[in-house]
Parts: structure tokens; sequence; C-alpha cells
């Protein structure tokens, strides 16, 4: 196998059934192009039988020819005369049936056609593909005005690090490099303006491959934006998913500015953002490795993995939204709350209890002067700790 394609195998072999793909016989891209797309591993038997009779298609490169966005589209598309109109109605119609009887049919061909175009990108170009071994590829995301090149700049700053220079600058995406003997990281910071954004997701093999650690940065001063931002990121989780990709994923809610602390405003947007961002986790992402923290520009994160070390050792732990720690406090508010109450209710009894030993110490004062001035000598008896009820042994022992 040659060094050419050894790289890419690396980044491409966890999409094939590699029980019938040779990997080893493969020499160029262009093999890979040829093979039938059942050698995807998540293309069945029935589903490749469809797309071959409905399109025509049967190797990885001809897939090339569907829309992304609208797989189907291809085949109504046909010139605008009356017959022509009515066979498309009815194309249409046999389509959505089609959809519904394989509803994962057009979310696998997406998935093939995106695939299919980052393997036939590799055969010209391998902008998207960092080298792997000591290389980590960091992806930072999130709105225009959101705060992500100033919180990069910090970072940069935090690090000691000078040299912090963009290399294969494009229009939208910001590259940077840098690292130690221990670990380099590639650092892509992507413009959060609409056509940006767009061109991001239209094409997730260019900038979403071999991720490992992805940023997503969101404006907690900007609640106009919330519902915006939280599409875009649900969007690139989607990308990451199609393209296989387990990256570990940090949410910053930023511009959490020190003088904002006590905002009412600002804590309610936190909460808000909180509960969105975990009702999403639930309903659709419940493998992600994610954490949530307020940052700020004015105060700099934390934990595993080694790659983030980099960026989160930066950062205070006082201010994670989803530590197990903090996780833990509400619970543990409760506890102590009804721990106290217990205490009180405590304290009270004790109290009547102490009151009325303090009568019956006087009761028996006074009657043992009596008895004393009589004469009659007086018989002092053993406390029988028997006849001592449980609850009181316990609130003694609460006592000592």
């Amino acid at each position: 196998m040659s060094s050419e394609i050894s790289s890419v195998i690396n980044v491409i072999s966890k999409f094939f059934d590699l029980k019938s793909v040779k990997i080893d016989k493969l020499e160029k891209i262009n093999d890979i192009l040829k093979l039938p797309i059942l050698s995807y591993k998540f293309i069945g038997k029935e589903e490749s039988t469809i797309i071959k009779n409905l399109f025509e298609i049967s190797k990885i490169k001809e897939i090339l020819e569907l829309n992304k966005e609208n797989p189907f589209d291809n085949l109504t598309k046909l010139e605008d005369t009356e017959v022509t109109l009515e066979i498309t109605e009815n194309l249409k119609e046999k389509i959505e049936e089609l959809k519904k009887k394989y509803p994962t049919l057009e979310n696998k061909l997406k998935k093939a056609i995106t695939i299919s175009t980052l393997i036939n990108s590799l055969n010209e170009e391998n902008e998207g593909i960092e080298s792997k071994g000591l290389n980590q590829k960091v992806l930072v995301a999130g709105l225009d005005a959101a705060g992500k090149t100033s919180l990069l700049s910090k970072f940069g700053g935090r690090l000691g690090i000078s040299d912090m220079i963009a290399t294969h600058p494009t229009k939208g995406v910001v590259r940077m490099k840098f690292g130690d003997t221990k670990l380099n990281l590639f650092i892509w910071d992507l413009g959060g303006q609409i056509e940006y954004r767009e061109r991001y997701l239209n094409n997730p093999e260019q900038y979403f491959i071999q991720l490992d650690l992805l940023i997503y940065v969101i404006d907690v001063q900007d609640p106009n934006r919330f519902d915006e931002s939280l599409e875009y990121f649900e969007k690139i989780v989607d990308s990451i998913i199609i393209l296989e990709e387990t990256p570990f994923i940090l949410v910053f809610l930023n511009k959490y500015d020190p003088d904002l602390k006590n905002d009412s405003k600002i804590l309610l947007n936190i909460e808000l953002l909180k509960d969105n961002i975990n009702e999403l986790l639930k309903k659709k992402y419940n493998d992600l490795d994610l954490e949530i923290y307020l940052t700020s520009i004015y105060s700099l994160i934390t934990r595993e993995p080694q790659f983030a070390k980099y960026i989160k050792n930066l950062m205070s732990s006082t201010h994670s939204l989803t530590d197990p720690t903090v996780r833990k406090v509400e619970g543990l508010g409760k506890t102590l709350e009804e721990t106290l109450n217990a205490v009180i209710r405590l304290s009270e009894s004790i109290s009547t209890q102490l009151n009325d030993i303090d009568r019956r110490l006087r009761a028996i004062e006074s009657g043992a002067f009596q008895v004393a001035q009589s004469g009659i000598p007086i018989e002092i008896a053993n406390l029988n700790t028997d006849s001592v009820r449980p609850q009181e042994n316990a609130r003694l022992t609460v006592l000592n």
C-alpha cells in the first residue's frame, strides 16, 4: 500500500465493511472510488439494490452525481412540458412513498454522498486532513460576534505562545498551529457569518473530519440570537455524526464578564441556554461527551481528555455547569436543609425535656428536704438503663 493512500485509509476505513473490502489491495484513491456502494458499512444489500435501480448507480464515484441536499432531486429533473409536469408530480408521489417505506434511505444517501465527496477531494488535495500521531485538531465555531477569536487570543497569551501563526488562511476560516514536544494543536477558527456557516454545513467533509475537540461559543449577552446559535450548533453536531467523528465538545457561554455575575437577566439567559442544550442532548445526542462552561476574556477551563488540557486548564472549573460536583450541589442543599430542620426539631424536644427534668429535680430536692427533716434515710436507686426509651437514647447520642 502506497504512503499516499495509507493516510487516507486511516481516515476513511471506519466507513467501510472491512470484511468485504480488501484494504491492503488498494493502491490509489481511484481504487476506492471504483468500489461498489455496498462497500459502505451503513448501506445494506436491499438499499444498494434500490439505489442501483433507481439512480443507475453502482460505484462510489457515481454517487457524486447526486444532489447532496436532496438526493432524489435528480429523478424529477425533466423539461417543463404538460406531459413532463404530470410525470414529475407522479414521480414526487412515488418518491414520498419510497421515503415512508425506507425512512433511513435519504439520510444514508446524504451520508454516502458526503463521504464520497471527501474521498474524491482527497484525490486532489489533503487540505482537510492533518497528519495524525501527536497532532490534534481543534475546531472553534459559533455565530459572528460571539467572541471566538478573542478567546483564542487569550489562550495564546496564557499559554505563552508568541508564534501562534495562521497557516493556509482561507476566506471564512483561519487555521493556526502551535504545540510542544508532546503535542501539536491545529486550531481552525470558523468565521460565523451566515454565508460561511452555509459553506461549512454544505461541505462538512472539508471541515469536520478528523476532529478531536469542538469548541462552540455562544454570546450569553445576546438572547435574541440564542435560537439561531442553537440551531447552528445542532447542524454542526449532525454533520459530525454523519462523519462518525467523536470529538470532545465544549460549549462556552461566553461574555460572562465579572461585572455581570449578579445580573438577573444574564443569570436567566444562562439557565435558558443550559436547559435548551440539555433538552437537545436528551432528544438527539445521549452519547455526546460534552461540557458547558461560563467564559469571559477576563477569566479563563478544566479536565480530560489529554489534547483538551492545553485549552481547558486555562480556565477555572468553578464556572462549569456540567461538572459532577456542581450537579450534586442541589441534592446536597436539600440534604443539609432536612438535617438542619431535624436538628431544630430535636433542639426543641430537648429543651422541653430539660425543662421537665428541671421541674422534677426541684420536686425531688423539695421532697428530700422534707424527708431529711423527719429523720428518715433516703434510699438512692441506680438508674435502670433498660427503661430509657430508644428515642431518648438516640437523642442522648446526638447530644454527646
